[in-house]
């Protein structure tokens, strides 16, 4: 096995065991060593990735969001119209990698170290791209109604775990639609 291969699998293997420390045990518990032995390398090969677990907790955060930036992305640029079909469209052309790594997104979800907090980034993100799509300088609280909005949505469209149908998007922004009226 080449050691380009070897190291790419090491990788694979040592988010896969952070993950599944995660469904045991809280963020602060995990310890390098439990990664490393779950993931069936030594310390020193985790060190030749990762500064520790919070490097290797951010960088997976940043995987996440490198990934789905251009999904955020396009449902911003839909702007104030509720573009049912796009709507559908990017939550269906997504729904199998959401099933195959929910686990893993739920569980970078649910850890905020005060300094590291997936949810936050992503509040961030939507933020400055909906001033940028829309052109509106929002107050603070329009900032955290607006990223609540988009975020908590995609974290309930996860957390679903099945197809959302084009009858229940259009149901839900109709009564969105009456209840904001």
């Amino acid at each position: 096995m080449s050691k380009d291969l070897r190291s790419i699998r090491s990788v694979q293997n040592i988010k896969k065991a952070f993950v599944e420390l995660l469904q045991e045990e809280p963020f602060e518990e995990i310890k390098v060593s439990e990664i490393a032995r779950r993931a069936g390398i030594d310390r020193q090969t985790f060190y030749l990735h990762f500064v520790d677990k919070y490097d290797l907790l951010e960088k997976m955060n940043q995987d996440f969001i490198d990934l789905y930036k251009p999904i955020i992305f396009e449902r911003l640029e839909v702007g104030n119209s509720f573009a049912l079909e796009k709507i559908e469209k990017i939550y269906q052309d997504n729904w199998l990698y959401i099933k195959q790594h929910r686990q893993e997104i739920l569980s970078l979800l649910s850890i905020d170290t005060g300094q590291i907090c997936l949810k936050s980034d992503l509040k961030k993100m939507v933020i400055q791209k909906y001033q940028e799509v829309t052109g509106k300088n929002l107050t603070s609280f329009q900032k955290e109604m607006v990223a609540n909005l988009y975020v908590e949505s995609f974290i309930t469209f996860i957390k679903e775990d099945r197809k959302i149908s084009k009858k229940e998007i259009e149901d839900l922004l109709t009564y969105i639609r009456e209840f904001i009226s």
